[in-house]
């Protein structure tokens, strides 16, 4: 997910319940809800764990375990297996027809001994969970210490010898290519903090491949690099991912802007074009920030495109000058040049799918990071990080998940949560 500071401030109140499809149109603003904030993020002990879990396909790790992604993790990539195993050597023993990629930590400490300079930044290894069906995941333990299948590299000089997260996973011709962004030991100012400098805080692309998809020995990289001096993203290129069209790939990427109110930065997504998936070129920015006041007015992040009939449908993370994060719906005829959906709701983009403010349950702070997938019966299934706050003996406290929402039907701009 993005750089963010988790905040207990209201976001949307989607008036959504567990039968009814998330109707963007009939959403309000937080602040005409007259629930307070503790009111609004506690766990109520009337709330079986069953409703507090739902729609989540997988939880946190024990905390008393030595799972490497017990601390944090985010930024679920769902692919269905081409050649799946009913009963393959993996710790699923129900098949892993549905692989999740995804990256996380256990410490507050990455490799080469950096500090993070966000605590709720996950970033750090990346890891897999096996579905059978791709409702419910179970982690797949690799041969990485602690559990995890890719690391950061282990020469300093290498740009993601710090830290790395999976944002692409694709399969083709009998490989499996991870796309990923990592950060090196090239210390830096904190984009609205110059005065704090920092390690890992570059960010560029780079690519594993796999002849199994669960060891990956070859990478390549950095498959891009910053822009120039006062460019929109010399500040860094993370979050690659992939779709193909008219004989090409294109890559979907995004960077923390300078700028923005009291010079925090905002967000903006940009593209890439490639005949081989190694060498890519740069075709400028696509989609930013929504008008000031609006859901998206702190720019569009974490994206996934797909197509659609005659169509390319992006998906993406948006968010406020709050940290308040939602999901939206931007489209376009030819891959290149996009526009925010202006049927999705009440403002451009949307949102379609919002955290599920005021409810006991497990994402009612922060929704984002959407991996979406067609279905054979024409629905789509999205993938999305979802952040909560529970409150227990006094004590507040967050709790991340992956959770899995389904459209109604082939319509991709109405969704509920799996299972509700």
């Amino acid at each position: 997910m993005s750089i963010i500071t988790l905040s207990c401030t209201n976001f949307f109140n989607p008036l959504i319940s567990c039968t009814k499809f998330f109707n963007p149109l009939v959403s309000s603003p937080s602040n005409s809800t007259s629930k307070s904030k503790a009111e609004s993020h506690s766990h109520s002990t009337s709330v079986t764990a069953m409703e507090w879990s739902s729609g989540r396909v997988l939880g946190p790790a024990p905390p008393d375990s030595d799972w490497w992604d017990k601390m944090l993790f985010s930024g679920a990539v769902v692919v269905k297996n081409p050649n799946p195993n009913p009963n393959p050597k993996t710790s699923n023993p129900n098949g892993d027809a549905y692989r999740m990629y995804y990256y996380g930590r256990s410490e507050d400490m990455w490799n080469m001994g950096v500090k993070p300079f966000n605590k709720s930044l996950p970033t750090g290894r990346i890891g897999m969970a096996l579905s059978a069906d791709g409702t419910a995941f179970r982690r797949h333990r690799g041969s990485l210490p602690n559990g995890a299948i890719f690391d950061p590299s282990d020469d300093p000089a290498a740009f993601d010898s710090v830290h790395v997260a999976v944002s692409d996973a694709v399969y083709s011709e009998g490989k499996w290519c991870l796309y990923y962004f990592g950060g090196g030991m090239l210390e830096l100012p904190l984009v609205g903090k110059p005065e704090e400098k920092h390690r890992g805080l570059r960010l560029l692309p780079g690519m594993a491949s796999s002849d199994d998809g669960f060891l990956f020995s070859e990478r390549f990289g950095p498959l891009l690099d910053v822009g120039k001096p006062g460019s929109w993203d010399e500040n860094g290129v993370s979050w690659p991912r992939v779709f193909s069209g008219d004989g090409k790939l294109f890559m979907t990427y995004h960077t923390r802007e300078s700028g923005g109110p009291a010079g925090m930065g905002f967000f903006s997504a940009g593209l890439a074009v490639s005949g081989d998936g190694k060498r890519w070129e740069k075709v400028g920015k696509i989609l930013s920030v929504g008008e000031l006041g609006s859901w998206d007015e702190g720019g569009v992040s974490v994206r996934h495109v797909i197509r659609v009939g005659d169509e390319y449908v992006m998906f993406y993370e948006g968010s406020n000058f709050r940290f308040e994060f939602a999901i939206g719906l931007a489209l376009s005829s030819d891959g290149v040049t996009w526009r925010k959906d202006v049927e999705c709701g009440r403002e451009p983009g949307g949102p379609i799918l919002t955290a599920r403010t005021g409810e006991d349950v497990w994402d009612n702070v922060i929704v984002g990071t959407p991996y979406v997938l067609p279905m054979p019966d024409g629905n789509f299934r999205m993938y999305y990080l979802g952040v909560g706050k529970v409150e227990a003996n006094g004590e507040v406290t967050t709790q991340q998940g992956m959770g899995l929402a389904v459209s109604d039907g082939a319509n991709f701009r109405l969704w509920k949560r799996y299972g509700c």
